[in-house]
């Protein structure tokens, strides 16, 4: 087993959104990724504060661009935390991708795909940093978790 984090900053906007700056590892797989959020963070926070967590609707934030209809055109952070199996051990899935715009070719945006298993007490301690993140009592809220 290797050590595995989720790492969110947040930059907060005045007209109350703010960019989430996400940072997954794995083993020896990383990616970053950031996007632009309303209000759905504080609905994330609660979710991740539930116990047991839903299979069905698990905690989940995506963002990036969005098309002219509402719908998530191009992703740049989702995060979802599920259940994993029936010892109570969860989940993290972070896919994250660099910016179009950013690059000359959509051909080379780089995305990544990082999971890890967590478990709840870590989930607990994650969640915590993460309501006093948004507040800006912190700068940074990590989940640590491990590969198999």
């Amino acid at each position: 087993m290797s050590t595995a984090e989720l790492r969110l900053a947040y930059e907060r906007d005045e007209d109350g959104t703010g960019k989430i700056i996400a940072v997954a590892r794995a083993g020896a797989f990383a990616g970053r990724g950031e996007a632009w959020f309303g209000n759905d963070l504080d609905a994330f926070l609660k979710e991740l504060r539930s116990f047991p967590l839903s299979s069905e609707k698990p905690p989940m934030i995506e963002g990036g661009y969005y098309d002219g209809k509402g719908s998530l055109a191009e992703c740049h952070v989702r995060i979802i935390v599920k259940p994993h199996d029936m010892k109570g051990t969860l989940l993290v899935h972070a896919d994250l991708a660099t910016l179009v715009q950013h690059t000359p070719d959509f051909d080379v945006q780089n995305c990544a795909s990082i999971r890890f298993l967590t478990e709840y007490a870590e989930l607990d301690r994650f969640a915590a940093e993460f309501g006093e993140m948004l507040k800006g009592r912190r700068e940074v809220a990590t989940l640590m978790g491990a590969t198999s």
